[in-house]
């Protein structure tokens, strides 16, 4: 294009492809940036969550209250387009031309929907890349796409100009370090989803061969609540957990731990390197109400008692029956979902009631 792109034109493109997205498409990308190693500022993640508990996200995702949630939307929705992509272009990746970029969409096929491609280009153009200008300039004149009339999205007032580039353009060192970038992000995505599909494959097959084998029935028998238990809300139950695609591939909402309440060690800062089993001076023990468990892993919700910030959080949900369910004073269950070790000779210590468990859904 020859007329200069602003960075207003750019966030319009942006909510113009998302708005553009079907009903399933859109409940996908929300749900993939659910899972705690998607990072956001707080105030997108409480935009996404508003989102997310809509019971229609996509008639209400162009309002303003959302808007700034709407890049991390696009690229939640167009990872697994962007990743085939950058794997057709190859070594031209990093500042295709029109004609190998249009080629790559064109092997793209039916994998992705017309909609998902837009987002994708769209959220390419919203970078600071090589290709940037180009993926605009074809969501701008290709009919295809659906969105030559983008322009008709007013984006509000216009957004602060982004320093200027260095005089004589882009380097052939810095193209390399793109180029090297945007090689190990595809290799790292490539790799999450295959570990992804193959844990989910064990899991299916151990099921298959528990079920043949009636193994699975006496399991939930010895390690659930017993039948005197004042705690067993299981026929109670109507919500189950809800998780990502990632950690459904691990994980299993059925396993007979869940509802229970057990020991995990939580750091102050869940996101912090290491994860929760790294022990020190950063977290403590906390009681946490199993979601979902594998073989060797639990997912739990940490509980936090009355006074902490996390008791004062607004996402937090109070427990009803905490002194039934295991605990030992008033406590708030976190949001956040942790992957823990699952002990060998570890065992709930209480059960969580039926409307408590509800609650938290």
């Amino acid at each position: 294009m020859e007329a200069t792109i602003t960075d207003k034109d750019r966030v319009t493109m942006v909510r113009a492809a998302v708005a553009r997205l079907g009903r399933d498409e859109l409940r996908e990308a929300l749900t993939l940036t659910s899972d705690p190693r998607f990072q956001v500022p707080k105030a997108v993640g409480n935009a996404l969550n508003a989102l997310r508990k809509h019971r229609d996200p996509a008639g209400v995702v162009d309002k303003v209250q959302y808007r700034t949630a709407l890049p991390y939307v696009a690229a939640a929705a167009s990872d697994g387009c962007l990743t085939r992509t950058i794997e057709l272009l190859g070594d031209d990746s990093d500042d295709p031309t029109r004609e190998q970029l249009l080629a790559a969409l064109d092997g793209l096929g039916d994998e992705f929907s017309v909609a998902t491609v837009a987002v994708m280009l769209a959220s390419v153009a919203d970078g600071d890349m090589a290709a940037s200008d180009l993926c605009f300039d074809l969501l701008a004149t290709e009919d295809r796409f659906g969105l030559t009339d983008w322009a008709d999205f007013d984006a509000g007032p216009p957004a602060p100009p982004k320093a200027p580039k260095p005089a004589g353009g882009t380097t052939p060192e810095q193209r390399e370090a793109r180029r090297l970038k945007k090689q190990n992000e595809a290799e790292g995505r490539r790799r999450k989803l295959e570990t992804a599909r193959r844990a989910g494959e064990e899991m299916r097959r151990t099921r298959k061969k528990e079920r043949a084998t009636g193994s699975e029935g006496s399991e939930r028998k010895s390690v659930g609540p017993t039948a005197g238990s004042t705690a067993s809300v299981a026929p109670r139950l109507t919500r189950r957990a809800h998780l990502t695609p990632v950690q459904e591939a691990e994980f299993d909402r059925d396993d007979p731990w869940v509802v229970g309440v057990v020991f995990a060690w939580v750091p102050f800062d869940p996101t912090a390197p290491g994860g929760p089993e790294i022990e020190g001076e950063n977290g403590k023990m906390r009681r946490c109400v199993v979601v979902a468990g594998s073989a060797s892993h639990l997912l739990v919700r940490p509980g936090y008692s009355e006074g902490g910030v996390k008791s004062r959080d607004w996402k937090s949900v109070p427990l009803s029956h905490w002194r039934r369910s295991g605990f030992d004073q008033p406590t708030w269950i976190d949001t956040e979902v942790l992957r823990v070790p699952r002990g060998p000779d570890q065992t709930p210590v209480g059960w969580l009631s039926g409307d408590d468990w509800n609650a938290l859904w």
